[in-house]
């Protein structure tokens, strides 16, 4: 994927491996001519300061539905990303959550006459919009990749894998099935050089990677960033109450219709302290506070980004997409949090109120204690002084 190396959501990285001499714009030019330094406000000196990168992060995407029936969006959803894919593609590395399968059969797990069981299959062909739109990486690690058992789920990595996507997170817990724990991805850059990148996903069933499985959490930390040599690692949570009373962000334990869903800022910080250098978040389907821990970036909760009628209305309809840049070392530099809002089967539309950035700097005020983070009105991110 032709990406541009330059700078605004940034990877953090230990390094184990000699780091290129700087992390510019590989391709030489941006898309229309519209540099991300225009758009998120930062100065063209800091633009161009070297060793930097850009990553961008979503929340929830469920592009359609085929079960029990075809719901899916007008133009067989091509113009989902409309607002957003610039953004999304000039961005080095880009990441999601894919909330659902990408099949075409599979045995339902719920019971389909219950108003409560919401079960999510997506038609191969829709991978092309994520290709399209910039994506490097899915996580896998939520609790409706499993909504057909293993059948749908191994053809959703299936058909991640023939896109050339990237995905990570998902479980057999019955264990007759292998699924990938992490994805690397080497990411060009000027003169030759290369960045390796990890990622990896983390949720809350016995169907995915789990967030309480602090052994596990390790190994696969340590697999990418000392066994593998990754110079950065990128993880994703699916955790936390669902709805509009789920905002805030609690210490300790968080119960979901008797699911442990919990303990968030207990992973996000371990997983920081074993080498993770960025970290975001889903699950609650509203937005929540952002964190800097030891100069690491979390974000706790995107909510939904691209759910195709499911989930657009009020706080659940926020949208933010967040751009972040750090150095090579992965420490945050600076960032912004695009606001967009959803509308129903049409994707994120641009939102000039920035309600998702004045909702996430509310949050963090209220639930990051000490935080050392301003947020600005318009949804710049910037160390305090």
């Amino acid at each position: 994927m032709n990406k541009h190396l330059k700078c605004l959501f940034t990877i953090s990285a230990i390094l184990f491996m000699n780091l290129p001499s700087s992390c510019q714009n590989h391709s030489g030019s941006l898309k229309n001519n519209d540099s991300p330094s225009e758009k998120e406000g930062i100065s063209s000196s800091s633009y161009e300061k070297p060793d930097t990168l850009t990553v961008a992060v979503t929340g929830d995407i469920m592009l359609g539905n085929t079960f029990p029936h075809d719901r899916l969006p007008a133009n067989d959803g091509k113009n989902l990303f409309d607002d957003v894919r610039d953004l999304l593609k000039d961005a080095d590395i880009t990441c999601g959550n894919l909330e659902g399968t990408i099949a075409t059969s599979g045995k339902p797990r719920k019971n389909p006459e219950s108003p409560m069981a919401f079960m999510f299959m997506m038609p191969p062909r829709y991978t092309r919009h994520l290709t399209d739109a910039g994506f490097d990486f899915m996580g896998l690690a939520n609790n409706h990749i499993y909504d057909f058992f293993d059948e749908a789920m191994s053809q959703t990595e299936e058909n991640l894998e023939k896109a050339g996507l990237g995905y990570a997170g998902a479980k057999d817990p019955k264990g007759k099935t292998s699924h990938q724990e992490y994805f690397t991805k080497r990411f060009p850059l000027p003169g030759g050089d290369s960045i390796l990148v990890g990622f990896s996903a983390f949720g809350h069933e016995d169907y995915s990677l789990r967030t309480r499985d602090t052994a596990t959490v390790r190994r696969i930390i340590n697999t990418l960033k000392k066994d593998l040599l990754c110079q950065i690692v990128i993880l994703s949570f699916h955790g936390g109450r669902e709805g509009s009373g789920a905002r805030h962000l609690p210490y300790g334990s968080e119960n979901f219709y008797g699911d442990e869903r919990g303990f968030l800022r207990d992973f996000a910080h371990f997983a920081i302290d074993c080498g993770a250098d960025v970290i975001y978040g889903h699950g609650p389907h509203v937005v929540r506070a952002i964190e800097l821990y030891k100069d690491r970036f979390i974000a706790y909760s995107l909510g939904n980004f691209c759910t195709a009628g499911m989930g657009v209305k009020g706080l659940t309809g926020y949208a933010p997409l967040v751009r972040i840049r750090i150095d090579c070392n992965g420490r945050f530099i600076d960032g912004k949090i695009h606001s967009f809002l959803q509308q129903p089967m049409k994707g994120p539309k641009t939102d000039p109120s920035n309600l998702a950035a004045k909702e996430i700097a509310a949050l963090t005020k209220e639930d990051i204690r000490d935080s050392v983070l301003d947020i600005a009105p318009d949804g710049k991110i910037f160390r305090k002084d």
